[in-house]
C-alpha cells in the first residue's frame, strides 16, 4: 500500500488528476476517523467503481470534495471490477468542486434511504427562516413520521438530489427530526391458545409514542422477514419481552420463520 497523505495536504482533485495522467490502475482509499472509508477503483486512470458504506457510484466521488479530513492511500491492482461510474475524471472533478460540499452535508444528515423523519421542535434561533416554494413543498408535505426517504423521494416527483437537499436543509435547521420507526426483534411463538396478535414489550410502545403519528398509541404493526415477506398484526404490549416479538404459530409458518429468527417490526397507521 502506498500512503499518499491527508486531505489537509492534498486536494482530492489533484490526486485524481495525478492518477489519471499516469493511467494508474488500482484502489484509492480515503479513510477518516468516523464513518466508512471511500474506495475508488481505477482502470488505466479512469474511475470505474466507487463505494462508501451503503453509497455507491459517482455520488461517492462527488461528496469526497466535501470531506475535511481523511488519509489517502493507493494500492495498484489491475483486476476488473463491476463498473458503476461512467463519467470522465475531469467531469467528476468539475462537478465535485460545485456540489461536493452540499452532497457531503446531505449524506452526513441522511445516511440511508430507510431513514424516517417527522416535524421537529424548530430551530433554536427563532429568527431562522427557510424559503418554502413549489419544490420544497412537494417534499415537505410527504414527511409524516411513516414514509422513509425512499418513499418521499419517489412521491415528490423531483430529481433525487434535489429532494434530498430539501430534506437536509430542513433537518440541519431543526424543522425536521429523525425518528426510529423500525426495530429489529427476535421471534417467539405464542402458546397453543395464544391471541391472534403481535405481542411486544411495553417499553417499545412508549418509544413509538414519542413519534407524533403514534402519540395516542400503536394499534397495528408490520412484521417483515429478512427475505422481504411481511404481514400486519394487531398489536398488544406487556412487560418483560425486551427484544422479542411473540407471534401466532400459524403466522410463523406463513412467513417461513423459526423461533429466534430476526424480523423487522414497525408501527403502521
Amino acid at each position: 500500500m502506498s500512503l499518499i497523505g491527508s486531505l489537509e495536504e492534498f486536494k482530492v482533485g489533484d490526486v485524481l488528476r495525478l492518477l489519471a495522467s499516469g493511467r494508474k490502475s488500482g484502489a484509492l482509499t480515503v479513510e477518516r476517523s468516523a464513518g466508512p472509508p471511500a474506495v475508488l477503483y481505477l482502470q488505466k486512470g479512469a474511475i470505474v467503481n466507487a463505494s462508501c458504506g451503503s453509497l455507491a457510484g459517482e455520488h461517492v466521488v462527488l461528496q469526497l470534495f466535501g470531506w475535511r479530513d481523511g488519509q489517502l492511500s493507493f494500492v495498484p491492482d489491475d483486476r476488473p471490477v463491476p463498473p458503476n461510474v461512467n463519467r470522465s475524471v475531469e467531469a467528476l472533478i468539475a462537478d465535485g468542486l460545485k456540489v461536493g460540499e452540499t452532497l457531503h452535508k446531505v449524506f452526513a444528515l441522511i445516511p440511508s434511504d430507510k431513514a424516517v423523519f417527522q416535524w421537529g421542535a424548530g430551530p433554536a434561533d427563532e429568527s431562522l427562516t427557510l424559503p418554502v416554494g413549489h419544490s420544497e413543498w412537494r417534499v415537505l408535505r410527504l414527511v409524516d413520521g411513516l414514509r422513509d426517504v425512499r418513499e418521499v423521494v419517489a412521491h415528490a416527483g423531483l430529481p433525487r438530489d434535489q429532494a434530498l437537499r430539501v430534506l437536509a436543509d430542513f433537518l440541519e435547521a431543526g424543522f425536521l427530526e429523525k425518528v426510529e420507526l423500525v426495530r429489529s426483534l427476535r421471534v417467539q411463538a405464542q402458546g397453543l391458545f395464544g391471541k391472534d396478535t403481535a405481542e411486544l414489550d411495553s417499553r417499545l410502545e412508549a418509544e413509538w409514542r414519542r413519534i407524533q403519528r403514534f402519540a395516542q398509541g400503536v394499534v397495528r404493526v408490520e412484521v417483515r422477514t429478512l427475505k422481504g415477506r411481511s404481514a400486519a398484526f394487531a398489536a398488544s404490549f406487556r412487560t418483560g419481552l425486551y427484544k422479542d416479538v411473540v407471534l401466532p404459530r400459524q403466522a410463523l409458518a406463513e412467513l417461513g420463520l423459526a423461533e429466534r429468527d430476526e424480523v423487522f417490526v414497525r408501527p403502521v397507521a
